[in-house]
């Protein structure tokens, strides 16, 4: 074998000591390349090696596939063998068929690719190159095998038993060779294909640290050999001993389970663990995986048809698998429990209760009464289960409900009415058994504090703010649950009469009432009533709190400029000098919120220009009319708008000023001025006519009533005029009273003139009568 078969035992023996073949199918001993001349016969061992499968009971054989490259039947399926000693594995060899006839000059050699398969483990690969080779010579061995010193080989101490350690590899290969160690003393041992493998059972603690060297003997068929020498050092490792934690374990298992349950588990500190019963040793009842530790029961334990069942002890006996010397032993005490079939039974089966939300902690709700039908004298645990509110405000104090924190709700984060819990009663048997009391709790409310009144009582509005205009807004506070839940109402104050504003009953809104003037009144303070509503389960408590409010009038412009006086009249001459003021306007505005000064303006009476204003004076300019009209005295009627803003609103007045001019020539010329002020003011007279102005909606409503009155009547009309004309004796009944007594009479008194003879009989008597129609006499017959 090369030395690319000996780089390949090396990892395969790294990836064995690393444990990366835990779970799959392991291939040992197998080389890289092997050499075979071309006059081998059938039936010639080309190779064998070891497959081991981690499953050690693995039934079927694991299945072996081959595959040549190039394709031929030179080479048998493999043969596999199982081996027992010194561990379980596989012996694989493979051989040349009976139609075999190598030959270097056309192939020289083969690829073999090789897989092996054990029940459910991942397959293992593996590859080998069969050369051919034409000269059969005598063995020759490596010149560092060969010499006095021989090979150094290092191996850990805990490699993997018959874990390929050395090959070797010979200068010239050749087929049938022979392998052997002389006068071997080691635990160590040689194969067919020159591997120098592991002890069976691996190395011992004691071989740490030892070099055992080989004196290894190649023969070929013809007697033909070479020798070479191998010295192993085993390198000792420092891994952890198999340990138990606890010695003794008890564990209690319950009955009537079934069977393969899983009793309990045991665990040991190492590598490579696998666990087993030791004692006792016919033992049936119990069962443990090998790898796991997991304990389970073969059969159903029951106590009523095997009472022996309910106490038994065990050895378990934990070793690594490596190294079946590295071991420890647990004892394991089992005892099976009866089975608890019947839970709690408590009273009442549903607990309901009603308190106010300042009920103190630790207080009493009611209190469980509650028995185990299992057993008289088994202790019952109280826990209560529900949300996380419920469950952290109520405790259990054995069978007591408690309160375990406050109920108050008057906070946001903590406003709960109902609490549902459930407490849980549980018994102490196997399994525990369970019994659910579901939990109602009611929290009625507390009036316990009065509304407060807002921290900002003050508030301002213009004073043509029109009806219902809001004026601000009281924003009470209430601590109770529902929160700020207040109604607001005017208690008093220093106002108008009537009120000039009123409240908003639920939502604290001041508004307009009647018109404001700030002339008149700039401050109102009102009284304002805070009362809680539905804080408490008794309606009828309630708090209250008087809030002062001070509204502020605001002024706004809406007066007019007023002169004073309103008219003036001035005489001037002609020639009187332009630089003098002729007059000054004396006006003012009421209102204060017009701060900038009243503008004068010229609108009317400015003939020709001769008169101009400089704020609130009144010039004149020279008179120079024409000669023909100079002599003619003249009347200028100025009206002056005076103005307080310039923006909107804007509100102005007008002032008359009458100036009569005189001629110069009618007097002598002089700069007197004549004023004639009017004494009386101007009077205002102030009418009112009183008129009923109904609103659109109910004219519209009264018009619409009206047509369909009229409607109604004619369409009666004409029904009763429709049947009169389609009745005949309603239609003869239809002549005047009058006419028909007239013509009634008329034939009566005719028809009694044709039929009446004159004769006549008493109805009573029988005597007849005849009467004279001209006379009127009755005389007997």
């Amino acid at each position: 074998m090369g030395p690319r078969g000996h780089q390949s035992f090396l990892l395969l023996l790294a990836l064995c000591a690393t444990g990366a073949f835990v779970s799959a199918t392991v291939l040992s001993g197998l080389p890289t390349t092997v050499s075979v001349m071309e006059s081998a016969g059938p039936g010639t061992i080309i190779v064998e090696f070891n497959l081991t499968c981690q499953n050690e009971t693995s039934i079927p054989t694991p299945v072996f596939t081959l595959q040549s490259t190039p394709p031929t039947y030179f080479f048998n399926q493999s043969i596999v063998a199982h081996r027992a000693s010194p561990t379980p594995h596989y012996s694989v060899q493979i051989t040349l068929s009976p139609s075999a006839a190598l030959d270097a000059r056309q192939v020289n050699q083969y690829t073999l690719t090789l897989e092996a398969t054990c029940p459910g483990e991942t397959p293992a690969k593996g590859q080998l190159f069969v050369q051919v080779h034409t000269v059969d010579g005598p063995p020759q061995c490596m010149a560092r095998f060969a010499s006095q010193v021989g090979e150094l080989v290092q191996v850990s101490e805990d490699v993997a038993p018959l874990m390929p350690i050395y090959t070797v590899v010979l200068q010239r290969p050749a087929s049938g060779l022979r392998f052997t160690i002389k006068d071997n003393d080691t635990p160590l041992t040689i194969d067919r294909a020159g591997q120098v493998l592991a002890p069976g059972s691996g190395f011992i603690p004691a071989h740490a640290g030892q070099a055992f060297r080989l004196q290894i003997l190649v023969t070929d068929r013809s007697g033909r050999n070479c020798s070479g020498a191998v010295t192993v050092t085993v390198l000792p490792v420092h891994r952890p001993h198999i340990n138990f934690m606890a010695a003794w374990r008890s564990v209690a298992v319950l009955e009537k389970r079934g069977a393969m349950q899983l009793v309990t588990q045991v665990q040991a500190q190492g590598n490579n663990v696998r666990y087993e019963i030791i004692a006792p040793a016919a033992h049936g009842l119990y069962t443990i995986d090998t790898v796991t530790g997991e304990l389970r029961n073969t059969y159903e334990l029951d106590l009523q048809r095997s009472p022996e069942v309910a106490h038994t002890q065990l050895l378990v006996r934990a070793y690594d698998m490596l190294h079946p010397s590295d071991s420890d032993i647990m004892g394991l005490n089992i005892t099976v429990l009866p089975t608890n079939t019947l839970a709690p039974h408590c009273s009442p089966a549903v607990l309901l209760a009603q308190v106010p939300e300042d009920t103190p902690i630790g207080w009493t709700l009611v209190m469980l009464t509650c028995t185990d039908p299992d057993a008289s004298n088994s202790s019952l645990r109280y826990q209560v289960e529900g949300d996380q509110h419920s469950r952290y405000s109520f405790r259990m104090q054995g069978p007591q409900l408690q309160v375990n924190e406050t109920l108050d709700y008057d906070s946001a984060a903590s406003a709960r009415f109902q609490y549902v819990a459930t407490i849980l009663v549980t018994d102490n048997g196997q399994p525990p058994l369970s019994t659910h009391v579901p939990v109602l709790v009611t929290v009625t409310p507390k009036n316990e504090h009065s509304p407060a009144c807002p921290a900002s009582a003050m508030f301002s509005v213009p004073e043509d703010a029109a009806f219902g205009d809001t004026v601000g807004r009281v924003n009470g506070t209430d601590l109770d649950y529902p929160f700020d839940n207040i109604e607001y109402s005017i208690a008093g104050g220093t106002g108008a009469s009537p009120p000039a504003f009123y409240i908003g009953p639920r939502t604290g809104e001041i508004h307009v009432l009647s018109p404001l003037d700030y002339e008149s009144k700039q401050v109102y303070i009102l009284t304002v009533q805070l009362r809680d509503m539905a804080n408490d389960a008794d309606p009828h408590h309630q708090r209250s709190a008087l809030c002062d409010i001070t509204i502020q009038v605001q002024d706004t412009n809406d007066q007019p400029p007023r002169c004073m006086p309103p008219f003036q009249e001035f005489f001037i001459y002609s020639t009187r000098d332009p630089s003098l003021p002729l007059a000054q306007l004396q006006c003012s505005d009421k209102d204060e919120s017009t701060m900038l000064p009243l503008t004068y303006t010229l609108v009317g009476g400015n003939t020709n220009g001769h008169f101009r204003l400089a704020g609130s004076t009144l010039l004149h300019s020279a008179f120079s009319d024409p000669p023909d009209s100079i002599n003619e005295p003249r009347t200028f009627e100025l009206l002056v708008e005076v103005t307080d803003s310039f923006s909107a609103p804007r509100h102005s007045t007008t002032a008359t000023l009458v100036v009569h001019v005189t001629p110069w020539a009618t007097a002598t010329p002089s700069t007197t001025t004549m004023h004639t002020t009017l004494r009386k003011g101007p009077l205002v007279v102030t009418h009112t006519e009183w008129f009923w102005a109904p609103s659109p909606w109910f004219v519209v409503v009264l018009t619409v009533s009206v047509a369909l009155l009229l409607v109604v009547l004619a369409w009666l009309a004409w029904k009763l005029l429709c049947r009169a004309l389609s009745d005949p004796h309603v239609a003869k009944n239809n002549t005047a009273p009058g006419e028909l007594d007239k013509e009634t009479g008329r034939a009566s008194i005719l028809s009694l003139q044709e039929q009446f003879d004159g004769r006549a009989q008493d109805p009573i008597t029988g005597q007849d009568y005849l009467f004279n129609s001209s006379t009127g006499a009755r005389r007997w017959v």
